[in-house]
């Protein structure tokens, strides 16, 4: 069954994208116009497509692996999070008004937004992988707006994510490997044996790195001070949050069966608690409003990651929630930030 409408959140801030790179520099108040109206548009799309149920699936390149996308009642409010694309780029335009890079930043946000709808929308492991890595780039590319002085908060992003996400796919091939399926909607392996596990686990990892939990938050208290401030209210503060921990409950909900009061239930509800209370310890020792407020981010994935960690429905939505919410209002707080600087 193909619904070529599936593939209209991807296509509409890519086609987008691609015009703004090929603006001339000088035609900047165009490239604004160009961002704010295909981020508007996207974002339109995505309430279009609230709340339906449908499916995309075209041969791709074999040996299962099928250009598979589904929109259900999850995934449809997830990727109301172009919302966020649009208000990036309506601040931007006062914001980069300076900046000689701010072509290059609207491409990317654009672009960013139409590889996280992918992932979110992606009902195949590979073709999730494909929007996933594709991130991995736009981040580092995102950072280096700022020039050569951000460089080495992006390669400290780059290999901190990169080493994540090869976690990732090794969990991915495995979880091929046990249940002989990539399709994310027929996968359902219990946690009992030792090669799902430590599939839940590499997948798990690549998932809360993306987050930004603990040990793989670093880069962001970096990137407070070295790159440009929307990219921070953008990516770290929403829309990484969202993916990771949009991931995670797809782990717990659909991919693998989680016992609540397992051991990896406990292993995960640690690493959430721990997160919460060593990263807002490092956020009151602040003096730095932006390092402060990226420290804090960094902690309240730790709430997220142990609500989804317990393994019970209503852990779950709380952790889901309060993705949407600090998402929010992490993102007015940075934006607050930028207005007083």
């Amino acid at each position: 069954m193909k619904d070529w409408m599936l593939l209209l959140p991807i296509l509409i801030p890519v086609s987008g994208a691609l015009l703004v790179f090929l603006m001339p520099k000088d035609s900047r108040a165009l490239q604004r116009v160009l961002a704010m109206l295909f981020s508007a548009a996207a974002l339109g799309m995505t309430i279009i497509l609230y709340g339906r149920q449908m499916a995309f699936n075209l041969a791709w390149a074999g040996f299962g692996i099928d250009f598979n996308l589904k929109l259900d009642s999850f995934s449809s409010f997830i990727i109301l999070v172009a919302a966020f694309t649009f208000l990036t780029v309506l601040y931007s335009v006062i914001y980069m008004d300076k900046n000689r890079r701010e072509r290059l930043f609207y491409g990317f946000t654009l672009l960013t937004s139409a590889f996280v709808s992918g992932a979110m929308l992606a009902d195949n492991l590979v073709v999730m992988l494909f929007f996933w890595e594709g991130l991995l780039g736009l981040l580092f590319g995102m950072i280096m707006v700022n020039g050569n002085k951000a460089s080495s908060t992006a390669i400290k992003a780059l290999i901190i994510n990169g080493t994540a996400d090869l976690c990732l796919i090794f969990g991915v091939g495995i979880t091929f490997w046990q249940a002989g399926s990539l399709d994310m909607g027929a996968i359902n392996l219990p946690l009992k044996d030792f090669w799902p596990s430590l599939a839940y686990i590499l997948m798990m990892i690549g998932a809360i790195a993306k987050a930004g939990s603990m040990p793989f938050h670093s880069w962001i208290p970096d990137a407070a001070t070295d790159a440009p401030l929307p990219f921070l209210a953008f990516i770290p503060a929403a829309l990484d949050k969202i993916l990771g921990i949009y991931l995670l409950a797809r782990l717990n909900l659909s991919i693998f069966l989680m016992l609540p009061g397992s051991n990896l239930s406990l292993a995960v509800m640690v690493i959430g608690a721990c997160t919460i209370i060593l990263a807002v310890m490092m956020a009151l020792i602040q003096k730095d409003y932006k390092k402060l407020l990226g420290y804090h981010a960094i902690s309240q994935v730790g709430y997220m990651i142990l609500g989804i960690g317990t393994a019970l429905p209503i852990g779950i939505v709380g952790g889901i929630f309060h993705m949407i919410n600090n998402a929010l209002y992490k993102s007015c707080l940075f934006f607050t930030a930028g207005s007083v600087e």
